[in-house]
């Protein structure tokens, strides 16, 4: 759910210090991520990635990435780690049948 924050902006349930997946770019260059929750309630469009494959400081646990909650961020954020080949493969596989 996206709410409006009083200060102007918008603000996502999804925000503050949970990890975000690049998935592409826009046409600025800006980036386009979803990003990844407990592994609870996987559906087709929430492709789960097993721990071993969440290469971020201090994952520790499977994890659902909710492409219905793509959002653009600035070029600028800085990278902290990545996802496995084999999980890229997984992620591009429903993004394709997603979008």
């Amino acid at each position: 759910e996206l709410l409006v924050d009083p200060g102007g902006g918008l603000s996502t349930v999804y925000q503050g210090e949970r990890p975000w997946v690049v998935i592409g770019e826009t046409a600025s260059g800006d980036l386009l991520a979803a990003p990844l929750n407990d592994a609870t309630n996987p559906l087709w469009f929430t492709p789960v990635l097993d721990r071993e494959d969440i290469l971020f400081p201090g994952s520790s646990k499977d994890a659902q990435l909710e492409l219905a909650h793509v959002w653009s961020l600035p070029a600028s954020e800085p990278s902290l780690g990545t996802i496995s080949s084999s999980a890229q493969e997984k992620v591009l596989s429903a993004l394709r049948a997603y979008f």
